[in-house]
């Protein structure tokens, strides 16, 4: 449908919690398109409605070859623990690493309201947590871990 302008860190929508989606209807459907066609434009794993200015509980996030519909999503578990690095197309250009759930339990629902529940692991669990704290907005960059204090972690 349309890709739109990703939202950079500084604008304060990126920084506000988004609300639920209480009707599943047509604009939610073409929300869903335009957040696959935004996110496959910028070469991203992952896009939350906010960072398209849009207050809503609602992203997408593809990885390894699994494209998920992510509305009103909880976490409903979390195990182990994983730091990698992390990007976002919010914040281009600055990397970082963050702790994160090894593995999750994930309630949401789809464009057309149908509720399931699944488990993932490594990066898609990482990308997921990545894309609800945008929902929270919370940025990655809040969560980055300093590689000395990591350092000293190891020793």
């Amino acid at each position: 449908m349309a890709v739109l302008p990703i939202r950079k860190i500084g604008d304060p929508v990126l920084r506000a919690k988004a609300k639920p989606v209480e009707h599943f209807t047509e604009k939610t459907e073409n929300l869903i398109v335009n957040l696959i066609d935004t996110m496959h434009d910028a070469e991203g794993l992952g896009l939350a409605a906010t960072q398209i200015g849009v207050q809503l509980k609602v992203a997408v996030v593809e990885v390894n070859g699994e494209l998920l519909e992510i509305i009103n999503p909880e976490v409903t578990e979390k195990e182990g623990k994983d730091i990698a690095e992390e990007g976002c197309l919010s914040i281009p250009d600055r990397n970082g690493l963050v702790a994160r759930p090894e593995s999750i339990k994930l309630t949401a629902y789809n464009r057309h309201g149908e509720k399931y529940q699944k488990e993932f692991t490594g990066l898609a669990a990482r990308a997921i947590l990545h894309e609800i704290d945008h929902l929270d907005g919370v940025l990655f960059v809040d969560k980055m871990i300093d590689p000395a204090e990591l350092a000293g972690m190891e020793g």
